[in-house]
């Protein structure tokens, strides 16, 4: 792990964000003994901005957590403390729509790792193995290492350049799996429902995720059919 958190803190030439390779998450994964280790830059009811090692199970994962409001990142973030499940079979009861959702993924295994401050909160970091078992002592206290480097170059990431829209600046790279966790169409779907159902924000955010989740089709999916006006939640009251 030295050599990854050596990786993690260096600058490349096609990178603007120091340290937040693509090659890094891959040889962190590794020495984790995981099949994938990717973070999220963000907290809160509005999910995570995905911003490094993802791929399409973790990509739908976060996909799956979002849309739930259930699973171990979300818990790691609210309690501000790490979420260890070595056996995904035996957290049925905890996260009833998630688990499984993430056994169908073919996940046996999930970790998930705050990204704090203080009192800051930054984001998570987490990871999935297909074949059952814990961390080993070693790789626990690696894993603990790796979320604190992420932790700094999560807010030390480099600003915008010059002309590009905060979305852009954010959005997935060319070399990292496209997904759909990052929600602009969520966000203005959310406010639409608020005012075609006359709720608050965090209701109609539930609204959102149970029709979703209910039709089992991907959140943003249905926030695109709502922002396109495809879809639109009706009031009974005002029918």
């Amino acid at each position: 792990m030295t050599a990854v958190l050596a990786l993690l803190g260096s600058e490349s030439s096609t990178e603007r964000d120091a340290g937040l390779l693509p090659s890094a998450a891959a040889a962190a994964a590794e020495a984790l003994g995981v099949d994938c280790v990717w973070a999220g830059a963000g907290a809160g009811p509005q999910g995570a901005v995905l911003a490094w090692g993802l791929d399409k199970t973790s990509t739908a994962l976060e996909d799956a957590q979002f849309t739930l409001g259930q699973g171990p990142g979300q818990e790691a973030v609210a309690d501000g403390v790490p979420v260890l499940v070595p056996d995904l079979a035996q957290a049925a009861s905890r996260w009833p729509g998630f688990v499984p959702v993430a056994e169908e993924l073919g996940v046996g295994a999930i970790f998930a790792f705050p990204l704090r401050i203080g009192a800051i909160s930054v984001g998570v970091l987490s990871a999935y193995r297909a074949i059952p078992g814990p961390l080993a002592d070693g790789q626990l206290a690696d894993a603990l290492a790796l979320a604190d480097t992420v932790t700094v170059l999560l807010l030390h990431s480099a600003p915008p350049e010059p002309g590009r829209t905060e979305v852009e600046s954010n959005a997935p790279r060319a070399d990292s799996a496209q997904t759909t966790t990052f929600r602009p169409e969520v966000h203005q779907a959310t406010g639409m429902i608020s005012v075609q159902l006359d709720v608050p924000l965090a209701e109609a955010l539930v609204r959102l995720r149970a029709h979703a989740y209910g039709n089992d089709r991907p959140i943003a999916e249905v926030a695109a059919d709502v922002v396109a006006r495809r879809l639109r939640f009706e009031n009974p009251d005002n029918r």
